[in-house]
């Protein structure tokens, strides 16, 4: 049992420092290749800024994660009320958060599977289908758990990409199979719809 939780612990820790890194390293090296080829400093300039937003994003998002796996960790809907937050403020979009049901704990890899799918939603929104208005609702019924989140559809559905570090719809597929849960995703009308469903 033990060694089971330290896998997921590592597994947690892996995926957000995978994910804030390999985005760094990329404004970096963009803004490297800017000087060299241009020499552009306000280009590289903004480049680099968005490394320190990234940096300072990973920071939180690590805390947020080891937080998010004790089981005395704030109730979901404050978990999603902060990322709902952050997104408005880095994206200046707004997201529409609602809570349906009475709220009640949930096992703790359940809360972290919720919240890592509530992330990948919101950067993919922030991606596909910038500047447009996200909606995320979270209904409780003694039996589940359900967060579904919606966007404004684009393009051709690449949202339900993976970027191969764990991130992605896919990997989040698979880490809610591991916490007892489903996660569909596809378009709905003129919506992109993400719904996770978990065992309380």
């Amino acid at each position: 049992a033990a060694l089971e939780e330290r896998s997921r612990i590592a597994r947690e820790i892996h995926d957000v420092l995978a994910h804030s890194l390999s985005a760094l390293g990329i404004q970096i090296e963009a803004a490297r290749s800017v000087l060299a080829d241009t020499g552009d400093a306000a280009v590289a300039g903004g480049l680099l800024e968005h490394a320190s937003h990234l940096a300072d994003d990973g920071l939180t998002e690590t805390r947020q994660a080891i937080h998010a796996l004790r089981a005395d960790a704030p109730p979901l809907p404050d978990s999603l009320a902060s990322l709902a937050g952050n997104h408005e403020q880095h994206y200046q979009c707004p997201v529409a958060l609602s809570v349906t049901g009475q709220a009640h704990p949930i096992r703790p890899e359940a809360n972290v599977a919720l919240i890592r799918v509530a992330r990948e939603a919101l950067t993919n929104a922030a991606r596909h289908a910038p500047g447009t208005a996200v909606t995320m609702d979270i209904d409780y019924t003694p039996r589940q758990v359900t967060l579904t989140i919606s966007n404004p559809a684009f393009g051709d559905g690449a949202e339900s990409g993976a970027d191969g570090s764990g991130y992605g719809l896919a990997g989040m597929r698979e880490r809610l199979r591991l916490a007892g849960g489903t996660l569909t995703a596809g378009r709905g009308g003129d919506q992109w719809i993400v719904r996770a469903q978990v065992l309380p």
